[in-house]
């Protein structure tokens, strides 16, 4: 059973996963919810859908909770307070379908995915993308938008006429984002595991995502461009109606004027001539539903006003009030407003002799009128005649007639009326019309218009205000968009130019995927055969390795047991072919040098060396060396470097600088047989760089060879291919290492006139003088000292060379054949205090245990042998197998074939050691 630290362990990176989902997931979702159409219920494209598929395809459906939470509070603006959260929960169950829908969409679409494509998703390959395009897009999305839209409908949030809408709106918008965000988020994935290169995702990344910030840009330019344009219609129709209204408004009010003046003058006033009057003027208002004239009197003339009532309407009850919806007789009061005159009479007959002072508003209306000695109106009233539309207001007009009696000329208003009249021409269907009333500490409404489809908060958003003033009142026309409203005056562009700019997104997207996968396809092909090429370089170099160390090792015995034959007594004749055999293994070991040089060359792995140098002693030691070989052919050798100062140091590889010189004028005097040779030094004008000059009187290289002269294994097809040795090596090396210097070579030559070589190497000046190594002594110790040497060398001709060399120095040696020998022979000399060793000469490849592994025991003893010092003696001389015998413990190397000067410079150099 797992132990409950890895249990804790991967219970809390499992929790950090889920919570890191959910909030990636919440902020997004909350960021893309002003991505909304106007109409705000749906997204043109949707960044979450396309997130919550890469969390799923990477992480697995375990992340399925994380995706839940994230679309339930991504759509959420709230968190419970005093609610319970089952309470919240079922507050908002449109929240949990859409949150289940964006959730299992996704699982379902990784489900397919990983069916029907490769389970790695490698979305570079055009099959994979196509598969990935079909059910990652419109399949996963499919669900999502339909349990989404259809929860919207169900739970009335939207109209049956935006359902289509919406739901198109939202299949799209979730297909967009999953085709934008899920393969950028398999990318960043991909690479940061080390399986995707971050310069593709770099360029994949910065190619969508900078389409889409300026696809965004224009999208929410587009669509406060649309608001505007929306708020800008409503402002122009809603002033047109408001305007309308309010003239309507005027027009009424003029009416119950013109009857408070006919009221004022008339001196015989009957109900005759107050209803021709009120016919008159009303033919022109469709406003004003009845005129009446409203008589205030006091209780002790009740019963007389009664008789006169009876008397102009036989029918009448005398002074009334409204009570259970049944008019009855009035109770005693000290003052009454009673309807003395009505018009039309058939419409209000119930009306006749109601007293207004029965009813709080119109009571309100007819005290505020006095006080202010001026027209006033009530608040929203039911009107008492039986009426379609019974919705409106009375207006009174305070009136005195000529005899002294004082009443209210008054106007039944019908607001329905005044609306439908202003609003003729002007999209009657298309607004919402509202008329409240301002009224501290609230205001109520009065009256609407076609204001059933504009439930939804965004169309309540885009309105238009217009405040009346009549008398004490403040009423305030409201013009309110409604859904038809936005689809006869909305564009849609935004949503067209977020939808197609997002797609063409999407595209560049797939295009990037698709060039990418043909460059990755290209890419892993070149690092295949790169890798084919570098093994074949290695197993080359490998080959010339070993060939190198199994030549050197018998040019190693031939070469020593020649230097010993030298060294005896011998006659001229015996010295002329001693001369001529180490000519040959010299000139052996120079092409095995050229030919390990050409391989460091081609793998670049050759390093100059630069450290101060003497050019003026360079040159002369160079004088030295030709000197006797050009006299041999009586030719003339003439080195010019008197422009340089004897003491002039540059920084330069001296070793490969003497190299290209050595090959350049061995060629001069190879293929020279008359005249002479010459070697000049001189610094150019602005002393950046050191040029030299080899010039002969050779045969001369045709023009059309002269292109070939520096390649490699090239020796011209003329003359002289048939007449002299050479590798064709030489030339194509000194080129090369001209060129790593950082300078530049060239060559004019005249056939069977001679040759000019000129190269120029960079020239850095420095104060640093040449080491002076010590002279060292003729012989490593005193005759009464016993120095002893170990010598680890499985070859038993070069072993022979290297004690003979040994005891003509008086030095004493103990021959291993390999590395087990050697740590035998160590440990039994530490019983033999006047017989140890005091240096080791290793040789590299032995049988049973090389040198190698030799020396990394040795340096892990704990006696004195630890630090004695090691010299290795190998064949195997390429530059990094030298510096990994210094690495590992050995403090110098000899190359074989062992040139006798330089086995004893490595011994003297370590003697101290």
């Amino acid at each position: 059973m797992p132990s409950w630290n890895l249990l804790v362990k991967k219970f809390f990176k499992e929790s950090i996963l889920l919570i890191s989902v959910f909030i990636l997931y919440l902020v997004v979702g909350k960021l893309s919810l002003h991505l909304s159409s106007i109409d705000g219920y749906s997204t043109p494209v949707w960044p979450p859908a396309g997130l919550a598929l890469g969390f799923v395809i990477i992480f697995g459906k375990r992340v399925w909770p994380a995706l839940f939470l994230g679309a339930y509070f991504t759509n959420t603006t709230y968190f419970p307070t005093s609610e319970t959260w089952i309470e919240f929960l079922i507050s908002n169950p449109q929240n949990i379908t859409i949150s289940l829908g964006n959730s299992s969409s996704a699982v379902l679409g990784a489900y397919f995915l990983k069916k029907y494509s490769d389970p790695n998703l490698n979305i570079f390959q055009v099959n994979e993308l196509l598969v990935f395009f079909i059910f990652a897009g419109p399949v996963t999305a499919f669900i999502a938008s339909t349990i989404g839209s259809f929860s919207l409908y169900y739970f009335k949030i939207i109209y049956f006429e935006f359902l289509f809408q919406t739901w198109l709106t939202w299949w799209m918008g979730d297909s967009i984002g999953i085709i934008i965000f899920t393969p950028l988020l398999i990318l960043i994935w991909k690479w940061y595991l080390g399986e995707e290169k971050l310069i593709r995702l770099i360029i994949f990344a910065s190619a969508t995502m900078g389409t889409f910030i300026f696809t965004l840009s224009i999208f929410f330019i587009t669509r406060n461009w649309e608001k505007e344009f929306i708020k800008y219609r409503i402002k122009s129709d809603g002033q047109i109606i408001s305007t309308e209204i309010e003239k309507g408004l005027l027009e009424n009010i003029r009416v119950v004027k013109a009857l408070g003046s006919f009221i004022s003058i008339t001196e015989n006033l009957n109900r005759n001539y107050f209803d021709q009057f009120a016919e008159g003027i009303m033919e022109g208002s469709d406003g004003v539903a009845a005129l009446s004239w409203n008589r205030m009197i006091r209780n002790s003339a009740r019963s007389v006003v009664e008789t006169k009532l009876k008397k102009d309407y036989p029918g009448s009850n005398g002074i009334t009030i409204k009570k259970d919806q049944k008019m009855i007789k009035s109770p005693h009061s000290e003052e009454y407003v009673l309807i003395q005159y009505i018009y039309p009479y058939s419409e209000n007959k119930f009306a006749v002799g109601y007293n207004l002072l029965s009813d709080p508003t119109r009571k309100e209306a007819l005290n505020s009128s006095m006080q202010r000695k001026d027209l006033d109106i009530t608040s929203k009233v039911n009107l008492i005649q039986n009426l379609e539309n019974n919705i409106g207001f009375l207006v009174f007009y305070p009136v005195t007639r000529w005899n002294g009696e004082f009443g209210f000329a008054t106007a039944v208003i019908r607001i329905g009326s005044i609306i439908n009249k202003s609003s003729i021409g002007n999209d009657p269907n298309y607004l919402c019309i509202k008329i409240e009333e301002f009224k501290d500490p609230y205001h109520s409404d009065i009256f609407s218009k076609d204001c059933s489809k504009n439930e939804e908060k965004i169309f309540a958003d885009y309105f238009y205000e217009y405040p009346i003033k009549i008398g004490s009142h403040t009423l305030n026309v409201r013009a309110i968009a409604t859904k038809d409203y936005f689809q006869k005056n909305l564009t849609n562009a935004s949503r067209f130019i977020l939808i197609i700019s997002s797609l063409l997104t999407g595209l560049l997207g797939i295009l990037l995927l698709i060039i990418m996968g043909k460059e990755k396809s290209i890419q892993n092909i070149v690092e295949k055969r790169t890798f084919e090429l570098e093994k074949a370089n290695r197993v080359k170099s490998e080959f010339l390795a070993n060939m190198s160390h199994e030549i050197r090792t018998p040019m190693n015995g031939v070469l020593g047991m020649l230097t010993l034959l030298e060294q005896t007594n011998v006659d001229l004749e015996q010295k002329d072919y001693l001369d001529n055999a180490k000519r040959a293994v010299l000139s052996l070991l120079t092409i095995i040098n050229d030919i390990l040089d050409v391989s460091k060359l081609e793998n670049k792995r050759l390093e100059m060396d630069l450290k101060p140098t003497n050019i003026h002693k360079l040159c002369k030691d160079l004088i030295r060396l030709f000197l006797p070989d050009a006299r041999n052919k009586n030719l003339e050798f003439y080195v010019n470097v008197s422009s340089l100062d004897s003491n002039l140091f540059a920084l330069v590889d001296e070793n490969r600088l003497r190299q290209i010189l050595i090959n350049l004028i061995g060629n001069a005097l190879k293929f020279t047989f008359a005249g002479s040779l010459s070697l000049d030094v001189n610094l150019s004008e602005d002393r950046k760089f050191i040029v030299f000059t080899v010039k002969d009187t050779g045969i001369g290289i045709s023009p059309e060879n002269i292109s070939k002269l520096f390649n490699r294994f090239v020796q011209l097809e003329d003359s002289r291919t048939k007449k002299f040795e050479g590798s064709g090596l030489g030339l194509y090396i000194s080129k090369q290492l001209v060129n790593l210097m950082g300078g530049e070579i060239e060559v004019q030559s005249v056939l069977d006139v001679g040759s000019t070589f000129q190269f120029t190497i960079p020239f850095e000046e420095t104060d640093q003088k040449d080491i002076q190594i010590e002279k060292l002594p003729s012989r490593l110790v005193g005759e009464n000292d016993h120095f002893h040497v170990l010598i680890a060398e499985d070859n038993s001709l070069n072993q022979k060379f290297i004690v003979k060399l040994f005891q003509k120095e008086n030095i004493k040696t103990s021959v291993a054949s390999n590395g087990l020998e050697v740590i035998q022979l160590l440990d039994e000399s530490l019983t033999h205090i006047d017989d140890r060793f005091d240096m080791i000469l290793m040789d590299i490849q032995m049988p049973l245990m090389d040198g190698m592994e030799a020396t990394k025991i040795i340096r892990k003893r704990d006696d004195s042998y630890r630090d004695i010092p090691i010299i290795a003696i190998t064949a195997n001389s390429m530059d990094s197998q030298l510096k990994e015998y210094l690495e590992n413990g050995m403090n110098g190397f000899v190359k074989k074939p062992i040139i006798l000067s330089e086995l004893m410079t490595a011994i003297y150099k370590n003697l101290e050691n």
